[in-house]
């Protein structure tokens, strides 16, 4: 991402949890009321939710103020005299992994004429993390006070409950034991929550049968045998994005969807679209940019769904979420003074970034340096390697690239620029389209799937087709790099008026995405009530998994493989197509548990799943 990096980080991954191997065996609790948010209504109350008609300043308790501590990823809420004014994010964190529970409100509660009371759980992680901050700064916070997106009308208290990965668990028995309310908002990553037992928890009987640890291990800690924490489970995101079905690999996403009050799920992380639902009783908020069609093929099917964009990147500590909300500030007032600015890195997973490099060192930087110059502006783009770039561009320093100059402050560089580049990465979902669009910047789109065989689109469909329905008249949209200076002529780039104009329906463009997801998290699930059911695998199912799992593990060694290596792993064939970049041959994330690259090992924990309304026989 070419983001500074910080010492207080969310967790990436879930280390491998596995939810049917967490979860305790407790009595069953009587269901939670089926009620809207954490309060009692006190004026006007509106047929499904908790609709407080506000006639003048509402203030908490002291004792519910002094209470208030930690939320998200150190979240904190900022206490004064009893009331709460605003919220920031920490870096603090219970000795266990527990938030206590904690009540925030939006900072333009004390001048709207209604506030909704919700009640929200989240499952901490950076992908989470920055839906997350998206809500509650922009929709509700400092940074849509900054850009001049909060509501008028409608504030917000939440009753929000923080569940670090280590403390999971919980929020699992809380849901077995119907503890969740009714229209409860729930934050998750689908990649972090995959169930990732090695061998689907059959190791023993793969080591009974001769594939010893150091086989199912290989290539974890970089080629070293895992022998500690580290390999006891497989990375998620391998299990994702080997796995055949989602719904076959991720126990909490099936509870969530068999539970039997109306939730709003809010999903991150489905890095390559891979989530398929059958319609339940509950709302589903798909937070991702590239998840538009997604979006559209569930309701077409009478799902309740909304879209929500990815987020914003690197804001997960208090420091980071002031710097945001300050350059923000900073770069709205500031004269714009560059044409186009960009900086990220480049690895093999990033092939759109690879592609952008390649046109710019063979002539592409100086047609930019020329459009910059005929435009009377600067031009700040610049290109860094990473690993793995040996496997395009042995020679490596090719990755590494500049046009124009850099400029010393990268702080309101988006806030200068007319233009910025939003390349897709590792997913094609980037945040740099919506920090240009905060920042007063146009985003310059990634469509180069259609002329790179779709390899970009990591498995998306069609994903600058949200972005397209929202701006198609005010960002720019490129689907080949060699094109990007003539297309940034036919959109204004030369033009002064015009770019200005163009600059200035930006307002509009993110007024109507916070407008639309206020919307969507304000107004409760529709659906008629559901019922789902999950299949077990079988016995005989079982046994032909893990025979399945043996075969993969034990395959010959590949024709050329160097010796000493490992079969199954030096069989492996790298996509830059695939997701994301620690679960392949030149992953540094190994460490974080042992590798799998195919299904054979990936395997599911039930055989089957299905909902249907009450009255209707089961569709998967």
């Amino acid at each position: 991402r070419g983001a500074k990096p910080s010492a207080h980080r969310c967790p990436e991954h879930s280390r491998g949890r596995t939810w049917a191997a967490l979860r305790p065996q407790r009595a069953a609790a009587a269901m939670a009321d089926a009620t809207y948010g954490a309060s009692t209504p006190t004026e006007t109350e509106d047929e499904r939710t908790t609709l407080l008609q506000k006639r003048r300043p509402r203030r908490l308790r002291r004792s519910v103020a002094a209470a208030a501590a930690l939320i998200l990823c150190g979240t904190a809420v900022k206490v004064r005299r009893g009331s709460i004014r605003e919220y920031r994010l920490g870096s603090d964190v219970g000795e266990l992994g527990e938030y206590p529970t904690v009540t925030w409100e939006a900072v333009n509660n004390d001048s709207v004429d209604k506030v909704y009371d919700l009640e929200e759980h989240i499952l901490v992680t950076t992908e989470v993390n920055d839906a997350y901050v998206f809500f509650k700064e922009l929709l509700f916070g400092r940074l849509g006070r900054a850009t001049g997106t909060l509501s008028p009308s409608v504030g917000i208290r939440v009753k929000s409950h923080s569940y670090a990965t280590s403390a999971w668990n919980t929020f699992q028995s809380n849901l077995d034991d119907k503890l969740i309310k009714a229209n409860s908002i729930v934050w998750v990553s689908v990649v972090n929550t995959m169930d990732t037992l090695v061998a689907g928890g059959m190791q023993k009987e793969l080591n009974a049968m001769g594939v010893a640890d150091e086989v199912i291990y290989w290539g974890c800690n970089s080629g070293e045998t895992c022998d500690g924490s580290d390999g006891e489970l497989l990375v998620g995101e391998c299990v994702y994005t080997y796995g055949d079905d989602v719904l076959l690999h991720n126990t909490l996403l099936r509870t969530l969807l068999s539970y039997e009050l109306p939730l709003t799920i809010v999903l991150a992380s489905d890095l390559d679209c891979k989530t398929r639902l059958p319609v339940t009783h509950h709302k589903i908020i798909y937070a991702g940019d590239s998840s538009q069609a997604q979006f559209d093929e569930y309701v077409s099917r009478g799902g309740d769904a909304a879209w929500f964009p990815n987020g914003y990147e690197g804001a997960a500590t208090d420091d980071e979420v002031d710097e945001l909300v300050e350059n923000v500030e900073a770069s709205l007032k500031a004269d714009k003074d560059t044409l186009l600015s960009y900086s990220g890195s480049v690895i093999y997973r990033k092939p759109s970034r690879v592609r952008l490099g390649e046109w710019a060192i063979a002539g592409g930087i100086e047609e930019m340096e020329a459009l910059a110059e005929k435009s009377g502006l600067k031009l700040d783009v610049e290109s860094y390697g990473m690993y793995g770039m040996d496997l395009v561009h042995p020679e490596g320093p090719e990755v590494e690239w500049t046009a124009g100059t850099s400029d010393p402050d990268s702080d309101t560089l988006q806030g200068r620029s007319y233009y910025v580049l939003a390349p897709a990465g590792d997913v094609w979902t980037s945040g740099r389209t919506l920090e240009a669009l905060t920042y007063g910047a146009i985003p310059v789109v990634d469509e180069t799937y259609k002329t790179d065989n779709g390899v970009s689109a990591k498995g998306c469909d069609d994903p600058a087709l949200a972005w397209r329905n929202i701006a198609a008249d005010t960002f720019v949209f490129v689907d080949d790099w060699p094109q990007l200076p003539a297309t940034l002529v036919a959109n204004d780039a030369l033009d002064v008026e015009k770019r200005a104009a163009r600059v200035s329906r930006l307002h509009g463009v993110l007024r109507r995405v916070a407008d639309d997801a206020r919307d969507a998290i304000l107004t409760p699930p529709k659906n008629a009530k559901t019922v789902c059911e999950t299949v077990d695998l079988s016995d005989d199912q079982l046994q032909q998994l893990v025979q399945r799992a043996y075969d993969y593990y034990t395959q010959p060694a590949p024709e050329g493989a160097p010796a000493g290596g490992m079969p199954w792993f030096d069989a492996f064939v790298d996509n830059p197509a695939l997701p994301g970049n620690v679960c392949g041959s030149k992953d540094l994330g190994a460490s974080e548990g042992a590798l799998c690259f195919d299904e054979a090992c990936a395997l599911p924990t039930a055989a089957a799943f299905s909902c249907k309304a009450v009255d209707e026989e089961p569709t998967v």
